[in-house]
């Protein structure tokens, strides 16, 4: 094979190399989070329409005199 040769391969090679890289960092900046510890299945995309279950431990009185409406959008 000639110099030229070796040339136009390894820059294939360093082409593909690339490539791959840009894959893999795709895939990973597509996946949604840390992965699931062992045992627990993978979220599914799915919403739940059942409420969780009310807390009322969390409004306290205090709480609940000091709380201030959101801010709504405008326009």
């Amino acid at each position: 094979m000639s110099r030229q040769s070796w040339t136009v391969l390894g820059v294939a090679a360093a082409v593909v190399l690339v490539a791959i890289a840009v894959v893999a960092g795709v895939r990973a900046a597509r996946h949604d989070g840390p992965a699931a510890p062992a045992g627990v299945d993978p979220p599914t995309g799915a919403a739940s329409t059942r409420l969780p279950s009310p807390d009322d431990s969390y409004w306290t009185t205090e709480r609940m005199r000091s709380a201030r409406p959101a801010p709504m959008p405008t326009g």
